[in-house]
């Protein structure tokens, strides 16, 4: 800003501040016409002005310099400091082996039963299965081998023990009682499945790593049909021989790994020679055994597999049509006795606890009285 203006500015701030200069009046004598100030107060006050600006212009030039001076002249030191080291990674948590699932669990040891584990051989075994529309289907290999044999659990053929084979059947509709009985039952033991059973693959699966011989149940037609539901693509004795072999590769793709096949609802089917013998045919073509439970006493598939070659076995008691715990006993000391009459006995029972709980009490002496506990494959053609 130029010198005269600024002048000017203080010229102005100064008259206003005149009537705050009453002490000089009263030096002055009091009241009277008031005279300007003098010319070298004037300078005198301009100067202190000037010399102010001129200040707060250096200043306003030199700041930086004058601080980064300032700073220097206050004593300092600088300290290197290492980067703290990075914490150290927590040690991954391993999770405990989670509980087996009670369907795959193992019973308890039954005193007096076989400790020895038996593996099956994994299933499906390459050159004993063709594909189809129905699925997965067994059959025999170029080299003569048979599924029913492959897939078996395996028996030694030196035990001359008479032999009780219990199978129990219609198993995979219910998943509680599927897991209960897989979960209860021991491995001797051979577990039949319905076809249209929901997981069946799984349920087959599990069955079978636990080292049960396995088997379809397959749905035929029973005397008061169609008041009672055999189930989805039951054999008919209505069909001709054609349909029902159609609807029996059904229930054979289903699953792999199974020794053959039986039937605890074809009451009529099994009686008709002319609709069980195209089953019969086709159980032979793909080397499969039949188990027949007889569920009619008149039935004829045991006798055709005889005739045709095909291996079978044949039901003689049902040990839980009465589910008393005496009645269920009664059955099955039956089948020891017929046993040892015959060489061999089959017994059919289904998964209810009461029959399971029998069942394994019955293990836990059977072996002291001669009887060995067999698959269901190591009974075929022996009963007389």
């Amino acid at each position: 800003m130029k010198a005269p203006a600024l002048l000017g500015r203080l010229r102005f701030d100064f008259r206003g501040l005149r009537p705050g200069l009453g002490w000089l009046r009263r030096i002055r004598g009091g009241a009277g016409p008031r005279k300007p100030l003098s010319r070298p107060l004037l300078g005198a006050v301009a100067l202190v002005a000037v010399a102010y600006a001129g200040l707060g212009g250096w200043l306003a030039l030199n700041a930086d310099a004058t601080r980064e001076a300032w700073q220097a002249s206050i004593p300092s030191a600088t300290v290197a400091v290492a980067p703290l080291p990075p914490p150290p990674k927590p040690e991954p948590k391993v999770a405990a082996p989670a509980a087996p699932l009670p369907t795959d669990a193992a019973p308890l040891p039954l005193p007096g039963a076989p400790a020895a584990a038996v593996t099956l051989v994994p299933a499906p075994v390459p050159g004993l299965v063709e594909d189809s529309r129905s699925g997965p289907l067994p059959r025999i290999a170029q080299d003569g081998r048979k599924p029913w044999q492959v897939y078996a659990r395996p028996f030694p053929a030196t035990d001359k023990r008479p032999r009780v084979a219990i199978v129990m059947s219609d198993l995979g509709l219910s998943g509680v009682t599927t897991g209960n009985a897989l979960a209860k039952l021991p491995p001797g033991i051979t577990l039949a499945f319905l076809p249209y059973a929901e997981r069946l693959d799984d349920w087959v699966e599990r069955a079978r790593t636990k080292g049960h011989e396995v088997m379809l149940s397959v749905p035929m037609e029973p005397l008061n049909y169609p008041r009672d539901d055999p189930g989805p693509n039951a054999l008919l004795t209505m069909l001709g021989p054609d349909r029902n072999v159609e609807r029996l590769e059904w229930s054979l793709g289903k699953a792999v790994g199974y020794v053959g096949i039986t039937s605890t609802t074809g009451s009529k089917f099994t009686a008709n020679p002319a609709a069980m013998q195209p089953v019969i045919d086709a159980l032979k073509a793909r080397g499969l055994l039949l188990v027949d439970a007889r569920a009619n006493p008149k039935s004829v598939a045991g006798p055709l597999a005889n005739l045709a070659g095909v291996p079978r076995a044949l039901g003689d008691r049902i040990i839980d049509r009465d589910l008393s715990r005496g009645a269920i006993d009664d059955q099955l000391r039956e089948l020891e006795e017929l046993a040892k009459t015959n060489g061999a006995a089959v017994g059919f029972a289904s998964p209810y606890p009461t029959t399971i709980e029998r069942l394994n009490l019955w293990l836990t002496s059977v072996a002291d009285r001669g009887i060995a506990l067999a698959p269901v494959s190591a009974v075929v053609n022996i009963q007389k």
